[in-house]
């Protein structure tokens, strides 16, 4: 996001907001989305072989060095939380990345159903991200609420398609988000990460 609002491409919230549609929509509900749903599953399974290869294919569709870092680092940081707060929590460490959604995925399986685990993690998701846009930008804070609120039949449509996807519908890519990505790192000036 922060390399296209530096090129000039997201200035405003209608723009920000054709942004979150476009990354929500094509990139976020084919990866990050239904990994949660495919962890939560393997979760329910037991299988930690699954978990660690659902794991290792999220790792390799992040295509960008700092998201599959920043996804990496969430991951592995919401599992120190979780173990802090949950002592019954316990993630296997030999998980090769331990990525964001999985671990929230794996997580929400001790006793979340899947709707409302998928809704948690979108909300999460949007609110992040726009608050990112609205610092970036800048936009006011009711333009970013107005944004979130414009993403909501969106959000509900991607949960809505996650639940009844199955792991064969795992993967997409988006180039220019890809490329937007990999141009972050040399950015002259960063707020973010990933």
């Amino acid at each position: 996001m922060e390399t296209f609002i530096q090129r000039g491409d997201i200035k405003n919230e209608q723009q920000l907001t054709t942004y979150m549609q476009t990354y929500l929509y094509y990139i976020w509900r084919l990866t990050d989305l239904l990994a949660v749903k495919l962890a939560w599953q393997a979760a329910g399974m037991s299988s930690m072989n699954k978990l660690a290869a659902l794991d290792k294919r999220l790792h390799a569709m992040k295509l960008p060095y700092e998201s599959r870092e920043g996804s990496v680092k969430m991951g592995k940081r919401l599992r120190q939380i979780l173990n802090e707060i949950d002592p019954s929590y316990q993630l296997d460490s030999k998980l090769p990345w331990c990525h964001h959604a999985i671990v929230f995925g794996h997580y929400g399986a001790m006793g979340m159903e899947l709707a409302p685990l998928l809704a948690a993690y979108a909300h999460a998701t949007v609110v992040s991200l726009v608050a990112n846009g609205v610092r970036v930008i800048p936009l006011g804070q009711t333009s970013g609420q107005q944004v979130i609120t414009q993403l909501q039949p969106l959000v509900e449509q991607c949960i809505n398609w996650v639940l009844a996807a199955t792991e064969q519908d795992w993967g997409g890519s988006a180039p220019a988000f890809d490329w937007a990505g990999m141009a972050h790192e040399c950015l002259y000036s960063r707020i973010f990460m990933s």
